[in-house]
């Protein structure tokens, strides 16, 4: 089934974490063909101001209930104008858009999820997903790295019982677990316990996810990478989302993809990060090279 357009329901609306909103929605037709980490493009507003729709990851999928969760935070007007929409009001909804998260094939599988503040959004379903395919798999094959600035921007640690997931926390300021980058808490962490996953998810800022990728790469770890990018279209149309990417066929002629219609979600050999501008990837953290 291929993405739609609907008038969605606001079922509930309120603020989980500082700055981070946590939207329900009663939209059956999104919910029966969304997959983890793809996304819709939500109107937050009638009318021309803002005038662009904002790209908002599924944090949950409902389907049996017609509902789907995002996760968001408030970063702009056209986020503020979104945490006022009251309960029964209707905010209009394209998607599902993007290509989602592949599924670990085998079903006791070492996993890793990297979390950078908001990327936690599309990361959470998937996560879900995997502790319902296992067959009480103990926690440890799961471990969710989750980081934030400080701790009043972390998701409170109930909401992640629902799921089969050892969650490593770290702040930014030290306010809460380990203090320093998530990036840094990985490689701490797998170092000392002397785990290695087979498979790795991540969703964060793009210098966070530039250091997943050098970490996954140096290790042969199969990674998938939720991206993050500014988008006016969600539909490829823009270029407003285009990243350096290596040429399909091998050749060494400049190629771009487009985050919103060939990802979020990409392998981390699949970016030049080189190319991407200084600027965005401060110095790695880690000496992969």
């Amino acid at each position: 089934m291929g993405k739609m357009q609907e008038d969605a329901r606001i079922i509930r609306n309120e603020e989980v974490a500082r700055m981070t909103w946590l939207m329900r929605l009663h939209s059956p037709g999104i919910a029966a063909r969304a997959r983890p980490g793809q996304f819709g493009m939500v109107r937050v507003r009638e009318g021309i101001d803002p005038l662009l729709r904002r790209p908002l990851s599924f944090h949950r999928i409902h389907s049996g209930k017609g509902e789907i969760e995002l996760l968001y935070r408030v970063a702009g007007k056209g986020t503020w104008w979104l945490s006022r929409c009251q309960p029964d009001s209707l905010v209009n909804i394209t998607g599902p858009l993007g290509n989602g998260f592949t599924m670990p094939d085998n079903p006791s599988a070492a996993i890793a999820l990297v979390a950078g503040g908001i990327g936690i959004a599309p990361l959470f379903e998937l996560m879900v997903r995997i502790s319902e395919s296992r067959s009480k798999i103990k926690a440890e094959k799961m471990h969710l790295f989750y980081g934030a600035r400080s701790a009043d921007e972390l998701l409170p640690a109930a909401v992640f019982e629902s799921t089969d997931v050892s969650v490593h926390w770290s702040t930014d300021d030290g306010s809460f677990g380990f203090s320093g980058y998530v990036t840094e808490l990985l490689e701490e962490w797998t170092a000392r316990a002397g785990f290695r996953p087979t498979e790795l998810f991540a969703c964060g800022p793009l210098a966070m996810q530039h250091n997943v990728a050098r970490w996954a790469l140096a290790r042969d770890i199969p990674v998938q990478l939720s991206l993050e990018s500014l988008m006016a279209c969600g539909i490829g149309a823009c270029l407003g989302c285009a990243l350096p990417a290596v040429h399909p066929g091998g050749s060494s002629a400049e190629h771009y993809v487009h985050v919103c219609k060939d990802g979020p979600i990409f392998s981390a050999g699949s970016i030049q990060w080189r190319k991407i501008r200084k600027q965005q990837l401060p110095s790695p953290i880690f000496p992969c090279d």
